[in-house]
């Protein structure tokens, strides 16, 4: 992992994508716990404003909880949490925990061009994305210009260890449809509890 890289890139772009961030077979060994799990339908909003919203985002997830979380989805906590404690020190954020879920895009899943802040809220301070498998075709991130949200400035095709992280509040980002299955963890460093 080349934290020097990500700070840097975080700092100037405002998002951060590093192709075998973590090995392949601990990534595989996620993907197949994934294809275990009870997916739910994933909402929009926060509270009582939660809804479910497929024209909006068709993905199912499953949040990990460390009490309950297998050997593997500890030890990516771990991860995330070292990595959160180098955010902290290089760029005085103020982070205080990592929360994440797993993310499954059946054929033909989407989630439109959005912010991963909630209105009124600014818990969520850096986004980040783990790919699990590589669909056989589509489900890709577009990631949009910081300065220019309707500018397209990278279009990032999903491959297992693939890492991407960005900004929370500033970097619009969309999930092309796929056609077959796409698994990832997705998750957010918060500044508060």
């Amino acid at each position: 992992m080349k934290k020097e890289m990500l700070i840097e890139m975080l700092v100037e772009k405002g998002w951060f994508h590093q192709e075998d961030f973590l090995e392949q077979n601990f990534c595989l060994e996620l993907l197949a716990e994934a294809r275990h799990l009870e997916w739910k339908q994933a909402q929009i909003g926060k509270g009582d404003k939660k809804q479910e919203a497929t024209s909006i985002r068709s993905d199912s997830i499953v949040w990990i909880e460390e009490e309950s979380a297998t050997a593997a989805q500890k030890n990516y906590l771990t991860q995330m949490n070292d990595l959160m404690k180098t955010l902290n020190q290089e760029l005085y954020l103020g982070l205080k925990e990592y929360e994440c879920h797993f993310a499954q895009y059946s054929a033909a899943g989407f989630y439109k061009k959005h912010l991963d802040q909630h209105t009124g809220s600014k818990a969520r301070v850096i986004s980040s994305i783990l790919y699990l498998n590589e669909p056989q075709k589509g489900g890709e991130l577009v990631i949009y210009n910081r300065e220019k949200p309707d500018v397209i400035e990278q279009v990032i095709t999903p491959k297992p260890g693939s890492f991407v992280c960005f900004l929370s509040n500033q970097i619009y980002h969309e999930v092309l449809p796929t056609e077959s299955e796409r698994f990832s963890l997705t998750g957010w460093f918060r500044n508060t509890l």
